[in-house]
């Protein structure tokens, strides 16, 4: 192994980790089966040299040929040639050096074929120009040997391209590492590799070169042992039954158990057109893309997270990846190829991308701490699969929790579409920011309907929590204007009990969901960004009081706010008006989704609520929460200034809930009819 690094702008990047990787992996008695012979076979570095690259070859080949073995060879760097011209390695470490000091490796390839002795030569050349490589064949012919050699040559590009980024080296350690269905027990230079490579590596063309002219009766040239072929029951209860029911939908006897046997089917059967049997083919070939997804899966995290995962800790990897509650918690507990199996068959999504895989490696990725970049093997892995954005947006969901709370939250939407009542709950239960699972609870007319619907909500939420081994304490419960005045979330009793007393609850208004008529979600969504501008401001220390005057008439209020942008302020009241109070609160809303007012008409005394309000606004809404709660056990007066805090109610909006309202942008729908026609009020 050969990785002759160059020096200043001419460096290639990732060379030395390109030459390490597949060094390992052609070392690995279960894989490549080269003896490792240290440093007399490992040269990775600047200014190798010509003569310790050829000293080094010769002496492999000595020894290569003293076992009857075969000589593996690979040479990764700059190379350089002009016009098809013999290949030429730089080992001096810097380009256009004179011919002389760098390495002639077509010469070196027939030179090395030609060793007595030898069983053959597999050679990996992964540098521009690399086509150049090939030994003439009137050359082969009159060596030493006069022909009676075997050789198999993978080569990057063709003689007149470049190579980039060490794609032929990293793709090859990959495929060697998750082995090839359906390619025997040995992976060799043959049409099956190259395909695959082909598919693999994309901005320059790979090739092959073989030749057999030797009168040795034996195995074929191997470049390693096929790793699929070696496993002893390759596939777990899931993907078995997975391919079994596939195979059934062809033929009732058609039995199939192994990747191999499904890739021979598909290959003896590969032009089967027409009605059921097309579509039940082409299920089977859904089924061979999953278990090749699940295998190169499986491989990585057993890898990289097996040795730290537990049974617990696998239980929440299932959870966090929003896997079926009954599923994860089955007893005795799911093993991780379970888990993988089950994301790989039961999770798939259009195009072919695999969604639940990417849950999952990111849950993994989570639960083992790993906060920042993902481990290198798995960003690999993520590339291979085309799902690097997915985990990667995952595993920042699942990083991003408030105030360090490592806890679920379940978000209720009371939706009314468009009407005058509540017509069902939306539920979402998040970690962090990322979906876990979400449900819907259709409910009639009726407070009482309403309140059963939330409480199935959260019934439906708990097993979740329970996998976490977290409390479900958080809820944020989403309304419509008339709604949220005329019945407090907090207020309902769930459970005969009411819902603040068991749970942390942030009202919020559903009109980034559900925008008014004059709005899209899309003006909305700006009013919500604004109003987390402004909150930002070092200024701003506690919400916008409005006076009595402005509160007269709507019209009083729509002139007041007309002096003001949308999203500038949190709006408060320390009092209601007389009248109009659902007219002014929705004008209010419009203007910002942020909202405080008092939780009765008949307030003692508006300036204490007020400044209770500004002493704790950094710590808004949840202590409003707290002082309700405390409120409610009967708790007494207290020096810590709670008391008029509970008689304070909020619509609140944050960055997470902005957040949550962005990804569900597509999916508004009409606000209710009577908030339209302010003229009335």
């Amino acid at each position: 192994m050969v990785g002759a690094q160059c020096e200043g702008g001419a460096r290639l990047e990732g060379l030395e980790e390109a030459a390490l990787g597949l060094h390992a992996v052609l070392v690995d008695p279960r894989l490549g089966g080269c003896i490792d012979r240290g440093s007399d076979s490992l040269l990775v570095g600047t200014a190798v040299g010509k003569g310790a690259v050829e000293a080094a070859v010769e002496k492999a080949a000595e020894l290569a040929g003293r076992d009857g073995g075969t000589l593996v060879l690979a040479l990764l760097g700059h190379g350089e040639g002009s016009g098809g011209a013999a290949l030429h390695l730089v080992t001096s470490g810097k380009r256009n050096s004179p011919p002389l000091t760098n390495v002639n490796v077509t010469a070196l390839l027939n030179d090395a074929l030609n060793h007595p002795g030898l069983n053959g030569l597999v050679a990996i050349v992964d540098t521009c120009l690399s086509g150049g490589a090939v030994p003439a064949a009137p050359d082969v012919t009159s060596g030493r040997l006069e022909g009676d050699v075997r050789f198999s040559l993978l080569f990057a590009a063709t003689a007149h391209q470049p190579a980039f980024d060490m794609r032929l080296s990293t793709e090859l350690t990959r495929l060697i590492a998750e082995g090839l269905p359906g390619a025997g027990k040995f992976l060799t230079v043959d049409d099956d590799l190259m395909e695959r490579l082909r598919e693999r590596i994309r901005g320059q063309q790979p090739g092959r070169s073989v030749f057999d002219g030797s009168s040795r009766v034996g195995k074929a040239l191997w470049l390693a042992r096929n790793r699929v072929a070696f496993r002893n029951g390759p596939l777990g209860p899931i993907a078995k039954q997975a391919l079994q029911n596939a195979g059934r939908r062809v033929d009732h006897s058609l039995l199939l158990s192994t990747e191999d046997e499904l890739a021979a089917w598909l290959k003896d059967n590969e032009h089967t057109t027409g009605g059921g049997s097309w579509v039940a083919v082409q299920r089977l070939r859904e089924v061979q893309a999953e278990l090749e997804a699940g295998r190169k899966t499986l491989n990585v995290v057993s890898k990289v997270f097996g040795p730290v995962l537990t049974e617990e800790s696998l239980r929440l990897v299932g959870g966090l990846a929003g896997l079926p509650p009954g599923f994860v918690r089955q007893e005795p507990p799911r093993t991780l190829r379970d888990i993988i199996e089950h994301a790989a068959h039961h999770g798939s999504t259009a195009e072919g991308q695999q969604r639940a895989l990417a849950h999952v490696v990111a849950a993994m990725a989570h639960v083992t701490g790993h906060r920042g970049q993902l481990p290198p093997e798995v960003l690999a892995w993520a590339q291979d699969l085309e799902l690097t954005a997915v985990v990667n947006s995952r595993l920042d969901e699942l990083n991003h929790q408030p105030d360090g709370d490592q806890a679920p939250r379940l978000v209720l939407v009371l939706a009314d579409d468009g009407g005058e009542t509540v017509v069902r709950v939306d539920a979402w239960l998040l970690f962090g920011r990322a979906v876990l699972s979400s449900s819907r609870f259709p409910c009639g007319a009726g407070d009482k309907e309403l309140k059963l619907a939330m409480a199935e909500a959260i019934a439906w939420a708990l097993p979740w929590a329970n996998i976490a081994e977290r409390p479900l304490q958080r809820i944020d419960v989403a309304a419509p204007t008339l709604v949220l005045l005329d019945c407090p979330p907090e207020e309902h009793i769930v459970r005969k009990q009411k819902l603040a007393v068991n749970y942390t609850v942030t009202t919020r208004w559903s009109g980034l969901l559900a925008p008014p008529i004059g709005f899209t979600v899309e003006d909305m969504l700006q009013v919500g960004a604004q109003l987390l501008a402004s909150l930002d401001d070092t200024d701003c220390c506690g919400p916008k009081w409005l006076q009595n005057e402005h509160l007269q008439t709507v019209d009083h209020l729509q002139q007041h706010l007309s002096n003001h942008g949308f999203g500038q302020h949190v709006w408060a009241l320390s009092s209601l008006p007389e009248s109009d109070w659902d007219y002014v609160a929705q004008e209010l809303l419009e203007h910002t989704p942020a909202l405080v007012w008092p939780r009765q008409k008949d307030v003692s005394d508006e300036l204490v609520i007020q400044a209770s309000v500004g002493k704790h606004w950094q710590v808004l809404p949840q202590q409003i929460s707290h002082a309700y709660r405390k409120h409610l056990s009967g708790a007494g007066p207290s020096d810590d200034d709670l008391g008029p805090l509970a008689t304070v109610r909020v619509a609140w909006h944050d960055t997470d809930w902005h957040a949550f309202c962005l990804r569900r942008a597509d999916t508004v729908v009409a606000a209710p009819d009577e908030m339209t026609s302010k003229e009335r009020a």
